[in-house]
Order: structure tokens, then sequence, then C-alpha cells
């Protein structure tokens, strides 16, 4: 990928310095092309990805319109989706991402290898950071040489050698770009909701629109419809006359039959109404209460009207005891005080 800048812009190179010591002179190349193309209203910063990857370092929000991060060999950085995110805040709406990363030909091809996600994967974590219109523009195989100083330097595998023979040619170097969305993280916007007065001209231009009119777009605007009037017939219509209504022959509607029916007027036999139905079952004339000899079924009446039920037949009586005869004490003729 070409790494380029427009005059005037902010641009941020992002690289992780430990990785890249051997090709500090082609970081240092691209930094003042990238300056160089700039000019003096822009400037061009660069910034150690792992101090933004440990967020030790807040990158100003909406600063920069393009963003450069892990441009040249060995290609060590794996991008979080954190350090996604930081990057999108640190750019301008639509602002340009572009970054460089290693990725697998395809998933599982590797048994142990640092490298864990293909280029479509990274296309996936780049639109769930919140990036738009990412692409993958180019990836190809990474070097034996770039394995190995992977391996040594940057991994610091056991066996270096036995993974270079093994990744060779299923680890490839991928350059991806992204946008940030035209809008800030966080921009709000006003809505309104208030009705626009309509001058007397357009409203006599322009038919009354119905509010819940719901306007359906079919394919097969030609299909026929089947009219629910046809379905009637003109006998449909008729509306009837009492005539038609009423009981054939006169006859007088049956009474309902009784609870009890012995008759055969609820099984729907032909009887002779005028004769009344006998109930199976007559009610029984319940037994006065024989409030002198009642039995106490909870055992209290005795005690007092405070530990009687509310259908007890000694409520206002004095308490007694069981078997006794209830007899007021005393002259009710006379008050209890005396003056």
């Amino acid at each position: 990928m070409e790494y380029t800048a427009e005059p005037g812009q902010f641009v941020l190179l992002a690289a992780r310095a430990s990785a890249d010591t051997h090709n500090l002179d082609t970081l240092q190349q691209l930094r003042a092309s990238l300056a160089g193309q700039v000019g003096a209203a822009g400037s061009v910063d660069f910034e150690q990805i792992d101090r933004v990857e440990s967020a030790a370092v807040s990158l100003a929000s909406a600063h920069y319109d393009r963003i450069i991060t892990n441009p040249t060999a060995p290609w060590a950085v794996e991008h979080s989706i954190q350090t996604l995110a930081s990057l999108l805040l640190a750019l301008k709406p639509s602002g340009l991402l572009m970054l460089a990363e290693l990725v697998l030909d395809k998933p599982d091809s590797l048994d142990q290898s640092p490298v864990t996600r293909t280029k479509d994967e990274l296309n996936q974590q780049l639109r769930f950071a919140g990036f738009v219109e990412s692409q993958i523009e180019c990836h190809e195989p990474v070097s034996d040489e770039t394995l190995r100083l992977l391996a040594e330097k940057c991994w610091k595998l056991p066996n270096a050698a036995a993974f270079v023979d093994q990744a060779r040619g299923h680890i490839l170097v991928a350059t991806a770009s992204a946008k940030k969305p035209a809008y800030n993280v966080g921009a709000a916007a006003a809505l309104s909701f208030g009705k626009k007065a309509k001058s007397s001209s357009a409203a006599t231009d322009q038919p009354t629109r119905k509010v819940w009119m719901i306007h359906v777009d079919s394919d097969d605007d030609d299909a026929e419809i089947e009219d629910q009037d046809e379905l009637l017939k003109d006998e449909d219509l008729v509306r009837p006359d009492m005539a038609s209504l009423a009981r054939p022959g006169d006859s007088k509607p049956r009474r309902k039959p009784c609870k009890n029916c012995t008759c055969g007027l609820a099984d729907g036999e032909d009887i002779d109404e005028s004769q009344a139905c006998k109930p199976s079952e007559t009610k029984k004339a319940k037994k006065p209460v024989d409030v002198v000899n009642v039995k106490s079924s909870c055992g209290s009446c005795s005690l007092g009207d405070a530990f009687r039920c509310s259908s007890c037949p000694y409520l206002g009586m004095p308490a007694f005891k069981p078997g006794e005869q209830v007899k007021l004490g005393g002259s009710m003729l006379h008050d209890d005080f005396m003056p």
C-alpha cells in the first residue's frame, strides 16, 4: 500500500518501535515523506501503538484527518477492538484509517500461531469498532526472513525454524483502509416536531392526505381482487318480513324445564304442558332451633360474648357454666349506684 496524505492534513503515524528497530530508517523515511506532503499547514505526529493499546496515552479527540498504523515490516501489531476504538475517536468525521496486519490464509490453518484471524475477520473487526467503508486492499505471503524475525524477536518461540517451515505460505500481510462516519461520536441533532403552516393556495392545489392511509407497493399491480359485493345474490339483499319470521302453525313456545324435571320436558319428549311438573325431590322444612337445649359446637358459648360466634343463640346473655340455668343477678329495678 502506498501511504499518502493531502496538503494541510493532520496525520498520526503509529508503530511498535520495539519490533521496528531494524526498520527505523524506513519508518523515518515514511514520516519525512508524509511531512513533505502535508506541508507547513499540516503536521505528522508519531506515537507508539503499545501506549495507545495500554491506554497510557490519550489521543486528542477528532484531531487527525488520517491515521497510519503498523506500516512497516515485520507488522507485529494485532489491532484489538480497544485500540481501534481509540483510533476512531482520534479521527475527524470522515477521516481515513490505513493499517497493515498479519492474517491467516484460512481459519485453523496452523495449530499454534500468534496470528489468529483471517482477512475477513479483520474486516469484520473494523466494522465492529465503528468504521465504515472498510476494505482489504491487498494481501501477500510473508517472507521467511520476516517469519524468522517474528518468531525469534517478537513472539520468542522456542523452535523458530520449525515454526517457519509450518507457517510458510499460511501467514499473509494484509493492508486495509476504513473511514470514520461523517459525524463525531456523541453528536446530537435537534428534531423539529412543529407543524408547518400551509398557504391557502397550496391547500387548494394539493388534495388532503388521509392520515391513516397505508400505501403498499406490490410487484403484481395487475392482480385481480375479488369483489365482495358480487358474492351476494339478489335474494341475500331482500329484507325478510314479519310473516316469514313467525312460528309455523301459530305454535306457542315451550316452557323451560324445571331444575329437577321428571315429566320428560328436559329430554325433549312430547308432553302435555298444561300439567305442572312435579319435581323428584322436595325440600324439607327446617326444624326450629332449640335455643335452650342447644349444644355448642365450639365450646365457647358459656364464656361470654367476647368468645361467641356471630350466630350464637346466647349473644347478649352473661357468661355461665355449662348446664347451668342462666339467671340475671341482682335487682334490675334499682340503679347500681345509689346516691
